[in-house]
């Protein structure tokens, strides 16, 4: 799958040396021929390293070897090797280690966290869109390759009802003639409310609500809550958004949700990865 279009590629490019790499042209390095390596110093879940094989290569580089994204791989792995001009690797070297250590270092805390919710079950963890704005596509197939999948991948594709929608048609009051509205309109989408408590919860699905997300409830309570709600509405589902940590994701993974929503994932620490340029004679 071709996620970004050469021109997109081009524009990260240029954002960052629109004309020329100074320093190399000062050096009069355009015509030695150089290898550049890319190396993990940290077992790393790989992605974008596609991506970063292309940018090199509209930059006159060839790519020797790219390892796929979504691997799992080790400390001191070579994960991706291109050969070309040394002003063309220099001024593609900055761009590309962004891109890898900012999607790794997501793709890395992803398979962490979803390695940790397995040990509860198969319990999908979701990720939001509360992402910088023009980060999306490097963010979702940084999740992607990690494990995890879009809760949603914008306001077009579902209906999740929130409070402040709920405050603009009159409340939570009206919610079963404004679901009924919705199914007939939107017969073939699921229809999410968003609760704070059980009685909310009672309440939607009473309304017809296909699933409730609740948000920023504690474990324990949550725990009791989904038994309440499987008991008494065997077909709603679920999801837990708010508070989602490396350290409490396992609790909330086994407390009888069927999803996990989180945003964290996107604020992960960059991947350490080194790179070399060597000349080659």
């Amino acid at each position: 799958m071709v996620w970004f279009s050469n021109e997109e590629i081009a524009q990260w490019i240029n954002e960052d040396a629109p004309l020329v790499d100074l320093t190399s042209h000062l050096l009069g390095i355009e015509a030695q021929y150089c290898e550049l390596t890319v190396t993990t110093r940290h077992p790393t879940c790989l992605t974008l390293t596609e991506e970063a094989a292309r940018l090199f290569e509209q930059l006159g580089a060839e790519t020797v070897f790219c390892e796929l994204s979504g691997r799992q791989v080790d400390a001191g792995t070579e994960i991706l090797k291109v050969t070309g001009r040394g002003d063309a690797l220099h001024r593609g070297w900055k761009v590309a280690m962004n891109l890898l250590e900012t999607g790794c270092g997501v793709a890395t805390a992803t398979a962490d966290m979803v390695a940790a919710v397995q040990q509860a079950g198969e319990i999908p963890l979701l990720v939001t869109r509360k992402h910088a704005p023009g980060m999306k596509k490097q963010l979702l197939k940084a999740v992607l390759s990690g494990g995890a999948y879009p809760h949603r991948l914008g306001l077009s594709e579902t209906v999740l009802i929130f409070d402040n929608h709920l405050n603009v048609i009159g409340g939570r009051e009206a919610l079963p003639a404004a679901i009924r509205g919705m199914k007939a309109a939107a017969c073939e989408k699921k229809i999410t409310v968003e609760c704070d408590h059980l009685p909310q919860a009672i309440q939607a699905a009473e309304a017809g609500a296909d699933a409730i997300q609740f948000d920023k409830v504690p474990v324990g309570d949550l725990t009791l809550w989904c038994k309440s709600l499987k008991a008494s509405f065997p077909t709603l589902s679920v999801l837990i958004a708010g508070g989602i940590r490396r350290d409490n994701v396992e609790a909330y993974a086994a407390s009888g949700v069927d999803g996990i929503v989180l945003s964290s994932l996107y604020h992960a620490k960059p991947a350490d990865l080194g790179v070399n340029i060597q000349r080659l004679d």
